[in-house]
């Protein structure tokens, strides 16, 4: 997958596109999928904007026998026959190489490849700084490093996922955390910073931080605080320490966070696919549940809300409302 694919991944929205996609060449999708899935590409500009940049990179998503408007050019198609059978198998070798691409990619992440360090799915990372800071990466997170001496900034890059920085004091070179929205600096400090629902989430546990978006709006957050911020977007959000650090010990902490951003989360430790239901996507999760085994979170999940999960495979999963 290329890397401009992979910076779609990063978007709820294209997360969501990914997913019609792989459902729509897998075999498993019926006309009421399909449907689904032109609705919700006509319901908002940024859904068909998504499907479009997708499209470039891995072709179109709808079903060659959809695009077909004749009914006797359907019937040949739908005939058997050795050409039609050659045909199929084809097809099928094209959607296996889209579909392997898009599973490598989610246990080995394709980008960014020259990163200083990065982590792959469902693996956490701790690297001690020679200026005596200590960064813990979350899982599929790619950072550059810079802790030259002779630099007056002390500097990471978080490409990708999230980090915990516990940063040691040197009050001649603040530390900086840049991100693709905006920087986070202290001078000494405790932060849990991630990207998360199109912007990025920080969350200071010591001391205080200053964090500065693109557009040049800042503010100074002490500790027990959050921020979440994007390029033209900064405001204040509460945090709970326990929930911060949780994942260092290798669970998911939340409260009143939507099922979707959950999703997202677990996404990051499984080398599947995970489907969710834009249906059931804001529906409510509070507990505490374990990383590093998915399949009991998500039964775990079921059990106490109106889901259903569905393994079509061991690398296909799909979240969908509970029967009645």
């Amino acid at each position: 997958m290329s890397i401009m694919a992979r910076r779609h991944i990063n978007d709820p929205i294209a997360e969501q596109a990914i997913e019609w996609m792989v459902l729509l060449r897998s075999g498993e999708a019926t006309q009421t999928d399909y449907d689904d899935y032109q609705h919700w590409r006509r319901a908002n500009v940024l859904h068909e904007r998504a499907c479009q940049r997708i499209e470039q990179t891995l072709g179109q998503f709808q079903p060659l026998i959809q695009s077909l408007p004749h009914d006797p050019i359907r019937q040949v198609l739908l005939t058997p026959s050795s050409r039609r059978k050659a045909l199929q198998y084809g097809l099928g070798m094209i959607s296996v190489i889209s579909l392997s691409s898009l599973l490598l990619n989610q246990h080995y992440p394709l980008s960014p490849i020259l990163s200083d360090a990065k982590t792959a799915t469902a693996q956490r990372q701790v690297i001690p700084l020679n200026d005596g800071s200590v960064l813990t990466l979350n899982a599929r997170t790619a950072v550059n490093i810079n802790m030259h001496p002779e630099t007056t900034v002390r500097q990471i890059e978080l490409h990708s996922g999230g980090v915990m920085a516990n940063i040691a004091q040197d009050a001649q070179r603040p530390f900086m955390i840049s991100t693709k929205m905006g920087d986070i600096v202290a001078l000494q400090a405790s932060v849990n910073v991630r990207y998360e629902d199109g912007g990025v989430h920080v969350g200071v546990l010591d001391n205080i931080a200053k964090i500065t978006n693109r557009l040049g709006q800042s503010v100074r957050v002490q500790a027990g605080h959050g921020v979440w911020f994007d390029d033209t977007t900064l405001y204040n959000t509460a945090i709970l320490p326990e929930a911060e650090t949780a994942w260092l010990q290798g669970r998911l902490e939340v409260y009143d966070r939507s099922l979707a951003s959950v999703v997202r989360t677990l996404r990051d430790y499984t080398p599947g696919l995970i489907r969710l239901d834009p249906a059931i996507a804001d529906l409510r999760v509070s507990g505490n549940f374990p990383l590093d085994d998915i399949n009991y979170t998500l039964d775990s999940l079921a059990q106490t809300m109106p889901i259903a999960i569905v393994h079509t495979t061991d690398y296909w999963i799909h979240i969908r409302a509970a029967s009645l």
